[in-house]
């Protein structure tokens, strides 16, 4: 059985996003690839227009999609049946689509929640983190 809750993010990805901590740093499980990724072919369409407009801004900002083709591809073909079936007919969507757009979008960092580091910095240590402690003399 899977296990529960949020799946674990990569190295790359909690440094990206400013929530890497020397004290939980984990190894990299899969190795950066370069290149330009390469469009599959049944890609057609609006979502190939899609996918060529995404890889450009990913390009322009330095995030590498080289390997995840198959996920980028899906998330192009999703977002171009919304706009085609549902946004463009005045139609609402099913929740399940918009739930799976936004998936992909905070995946490829295409939400502005997961582009912003998350505040903090000089707060207060935690009052509790002292329980289980021996006072000081």
């Amino acid at each position: 059985m899977a296990r529960r809750g949020t799946k674990p993010k990569s190295a790359e990805v909690l440094e990206m996003r400013g929530t890497a901590r020397g004290d939980r740093e984990r190894e990299a499980v899969v190795t950066h690839l370069g290149g330009e990724p390469v469009r599959p072919a049944w890609l057609k369409g609006r979502a190939r227009k899609i996918w060529d407009e995404k890889v450009e801004r990913y390009l322009a900002r330095g995030q590498s999609v080289k390997g995840c083709e198959d996920a980028l591809a899906q998330y192009c073909s999703l977002e171009a049946d919304l706009i085609d079936d549902y946004w463009r007919k005045k139609i609402t969507p099913p929740v399940t689509m918009i739930n799976a757009h936004r998936i992909y979008a905070s995946e490829f960092f295409d939400t502005p929640s997961s582009q912003v580091k998350p505040s903090g910095g000089n707060s207060p240590s935690n009052p509790f983190s002292r329980n289980g402690k021996r006072r000081s003399q």
